[in-house]
């Protein structure tokens, strides 16, 4: 029998703690989708579309500014991190002089 991951294991107990607080139900549920969530960004979806699509088909229950926070803080800022880690150039804004 395959042990689960620890990433999972903690969402397993976010969603049985859902009585108590929703925020570690809808982060868990977040979680399991976050690789979809990123490669439809970058096939070019917005946010808003690939919310109400996971929303549609159950994968999540909670508003679509949650979801904004979420993609913000666990996929975006994820892409950041890891140009820095492999010394990518990021964007930096033009100033006009």
């Amino acid at each position: 029998m395959e042990e689960m991951s620890l990433s999972k294991r903690i969402a397993a107990r976010a969603i049985a703690a859902l009585g108590r607080s929703p925020g570690p139900a809808n982060r868990a549920a977040f979680l399991s989708v976050r690789d979809d969530v990123q490669r439809a960004i970058d096939d070019g979806w917005s946010v808003l579309s690939i919310y109400k699509a996971l929303r549609d088909e159950g994968a999540v229950s909670f508003g679509y500014q949650a979801f904004r926070r979420y993609v913000r803080a666990l996929v975006v800022c994820n892409e950041q991190i890891e140009a820095a880690v492999q010394d990518k150039p990021t964007a930096k804004p033009v100033r006009n002089a």
